[in-house]
Protein backbone atom coordinates (compact mmCIF):
# COMPACT_ATOMS: atom_id res chain seq x y z
CA UNK A 1 0.00 0.00 0.00
CA UNK A 2 1.59 3.25 -1.10
CA UNK A 3 1.57 6.32 1.07
CA UNK A 4 0.98 4.74 4.43
CA UNK A 5 2.73 5.89 7.61
CA UNK A 6 5.63 3.48 7.07
CA UNK A 7 6.68 4.65 3.62
CA UNK A 8 9.61 6.92 2.90
CA UNK A 9 12.74 7.67 4.82
CA UNK A 10 12.68 7.91 8.56
CA UNK A 11 12.81 11.43 9.95
CA UNK A 12 15.98 12.93 11.36
CA UNK A 13 16.21 15.02 14.51
CA UNK A 14 16.49 18.78 14.06
CA UNK A 15 20.03 18.83 15.45
CA UNK A 16 21.16 16.45 12.71
CA UNK A 17 19.65 18.75 10.07
CA UNK A 18 21.49 21.72 11.52
CA UNK A 19 24.81 19.91 11.97
CA UNK A 20 24.65 18.68 8.37
CA UNK A 21 24.10 22.23 7.13
CA UNK A 22 20.33 21.81 6.61
CA UNK A 23 20.53 20.11 3.20
CA UNK A 24 16.72 19.94 2.90
CA UNK A 25 16.47 23.72 3.40
CA UNK A 26 13.91 23.39 6.19
CA UNK A 27 12.96 26.63 7.87
CA UNK A 28 15.43 27.63 10.57
CA UNK A 29 12.65 28.73 12.92
CA UNK A 30 10.95 25.32 12.70
CA UNK A 31 14.24 23.54 13.36
CA UNK A 32 14.99 25.79 16.34
CA UNK A 33 11.49 25.19 17.76
CA UNK A 34 11.94 21.43 17.39
CA UNK A 35 15.31 21.61 19.13
CA UNK A 36 14.01 23.76 21.97
CA UNK A 37 11.04 21.50 22.65
CA UNK A 38 12.05 17.94 21.75
CA UNK A 39 9.48 15.14 21.95
CA UNK A 40 11.75 13.32 24.39
CA UNK A 41 13.91 15.44 26.69
CA UNK A 42 17.65 15.27 26.18
CA UNK A 43 19.42 13.76 29.14
CA UNK A 44 21.89 11.14 30.25
CA UNK A 45 20.38 7.74 30.94
CA UNK A 46 21.52 6.07 34.15
CA UNK A 47 24.57 3.88 33.63
CA UNK A 48 23.53 0.23 34.11
CA UNK A 49 25.35 -1.57 36.89
CA UNK A 50 25.50 -4.78 34.83
CA UNK A 51 27.86 -3.34 32.21
CA UNK A 52 31.26 -5.00 32.01
CA UNK A 53 34.25 -2.76 32.85
CA UNK A 54 35.19 -2.35 29.17
CA UNK A 55 31.60 -1.49 28.27
CA UNK A 56 31.51 1.03 31.13
CA UNK A 57 34.61 2.73 29.71
CA UNK A 58 32.92 2.99 26.30
CA UNK A 59 29.77 4.40 27.95
CA UNK A 60 31.84 7.09 29.67
CA UNK A 61 33.66 7.85 26.40
CA UNK A 62 30.62 8.41 24.13
CA UNK A 63 27.99 9.80 26.51
CA UNK A 64 29.39 13.38 26.79
CA UNK A 65 29.47 13.75 22.99
CA UNK A 66 25.93 12.41 22.61
CA UNK A 67 24.73 14.87 25.25
CA UNK A 68 26.52 17.77 23.56
CA UNK A 69 24.84 16.96 20.25
CA UNK A 70 21.48 16.33 21.94
CA UNK A 71 21.20 12.84 20.46
CA UNK A 72 20.42 10.91 23.65
CA UNK A 73 17.56 10.70 26.09
CA UNK A 74 16.99 8.97 29.39
CA UNK A 75 14.97 6.41 27.42
CA UNK A 76 18.00 5.32 25.36
CA UNK A 77 19.74 3.31 28.07
CA UNK A 78 19.31 -0.11 26.42
CA UNK A 79 20.35 1.04 22.96
CA UNK A 80 23.52 2.65 24.31
CA UNK A 81 24.22 -0.33 26.60
CA UNK A 82 23.91 -2.69 23.61
CA UNK A 83 26.42 -0.61 21.68
CA UNK A 84 28.84 -0.48 24.62
CA UNK A 85 28.64 -4.23 25.27
CA UNK A 86 29.22 -4.99 21.58
CA UNK A 87 32.31 -2.75 21.57
CA UNK A 88 33.57 -4.44 24.76
CA UNK A 89 33.06 -7.88 23.18
CA UNK A 90 34.93 -6.73 20.07
CA UNK A 91 37.88 -5.58 22.19
CA UNK A 92 37.90 -8.81 24.21
CA UNK A 93 37.76 -11.05 21.12
CA UNK A 94 40.47 -9.01 19.40
CA UNK A 95 42.73 -9.56 22.41
CA UNK A 96 42.02 -13.32 22.25
CA UNK A 97 42.89 -13.38 18.54
CA UNK A 98 46.14 -11.50 19.12
CA UNK A 99 47.08 -13.85 21.98
CA UNK A 100 46.27 -16.91 19.87
CA UNK A 101 48.21 -15.58 16.87
CA UNK A 102 51.25 -14.92 19.07
CA UNK A 103 51.11 -18.46 20.45
CA UNK A 104 50.71 -20.06 17.01
CA UNK A 105 53.15 -17.82 15.07
CA UNK A 106 50.41 -16.03 13.13
CA UNK A 107 48.33 -19.11 12.22
CA UNK A 108 45.63 -18.64 14.85
CA UNK A 109 42.93 -17.26 12.52
CA UNK A 110 42.39 -20.47 10.56
CA UNK A 111 41.38 -23.82 12.00
CA UNK A 112 42.50 -26.87 10.03
CA UNK A 113 40.53 -30.05 10.56
CA UNK A 114 41.78 -33.65 10.24
CA UNK A 115 40.12 -33.86 6.83
CA UNK A 116 42.19 -30.93 5.61
CA UNK A 117 39.24 -28.55 5.55
CA UNK A 118 39.95 -25.04 6.78
CA UNK A 119 37.64 -22.68 8.58
CA UNK A 120 37.96 -19.24 10.10
CA UNK A 121 38.54 -19.50 13.85
CA UNK A 122 35.70 -19.24 16.34
CA UNK A 123 37.32 -16.16 17.91
CA UNK A 124 37.35 -14.39 14.53
CA UNK A 125 33.69 -15.34 13.97
CA UNK A 126 32.75 -13.99 17.41
CA UNK A 127 34.70 -10.78 16.75
CA UNK A 128 32.98 -10.32 13.39
CA UNK A 129 29.59 -10.79 15.08
CA UNK A 130 30.50 -8.24 17.77
CA UNK A 131 31.55 -5.79 15.05
CA UNK A 132 28.19 -6.18 13.30
CA UNK A 133 26.32 -5.66 16.57
CA UNK A 134 28.38 -2.55 17.39
CA UNK A 135 27.79 -1.08 13.94
CA UNK A 136 24.04 -1.74 14.07
CA UNK A 137 23.62 -0.30 17.56
CA UNK A 138 25.96 2.60 16.85
CA UNK A 139 24.04 3.51 13.70
CA UNK A 140 21.12 4.48 15.93
CA UNK A 141 23.29 7.25 17.35
CA UNK A 142 24.97 8.24 14.06
CA UNK A 143 28.24 6.40 14.73
CA UNK A 144 28.55 4.92 11.24
CA UNK A 145 31.06 6.35 8.75
CA UNK A 146 28.29 6.98 6.20
CA UNK A 147 26.39 9.13 8.69
CA UNK A 148 29.51 11.22 9.31
CA UNK A 149 30.56 11.52 5.66
CA UNK A 150 28.76 14.81 5.06
CA UNK A 151 28.79 15.94 8.66
CA UNK A 152 29.90 19.54 9.15
CA UNK A 153 30.95 19.79 12.73
CA UNK A 154 30.25 23.08 14.38
CA UNK A 155 31.55 24.28 17.68
CA UNK A 156 29.29 23.54 20.63
CA UNK A 157 27.39 26.54 21.99
CA UNK A 158 29.60 28.76 24.08
CA UNK A 159 28.58 29.94 27.51
CA UNK A 160 28.63 33.45 28.85
CA UNK A 161 32.08 35.00 28.58
CA UNK A 162 31.35 37.83 30.99
CA UNK A 163 29.01 38.12 33.94
CA UNK A 164 25.56 39.39 33.00
CA UNK A 165 23.85 40.83 36.07
CA UNK A 166 20.77 42.03 34.18
CA UNK A 167 20.10 38.59 32.77
CA UNK A 168 20.65 36.94 36.16
CA UNK A 169 18.22 39.37 37.78
CA UNK A 170 15.58 38.77 35.08
CA UNK A 171 15.91 35.00 35.36
CA UNK A 172 15.42 35.20 39.10
CA UNK A 173 11.90 36.58 38.64
CA UNK A 174 10.77 34.51 35.61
Amino acid sequence: MAGNGNSGRTGKPAIVHLVNGNPGRRKQAALQDEMNSPAVPVGAPPKPDWLTPLAGEEWDRVLPDLLTLGLISTLDMMALASYCEAVADYQMFSAQIAERNAAMQGRGDVQTFATGAKQISVWRQLRNDAEKRANQAGAQFGFSPMARRNLRVTAPPQGELFPNEQKDAALKYF
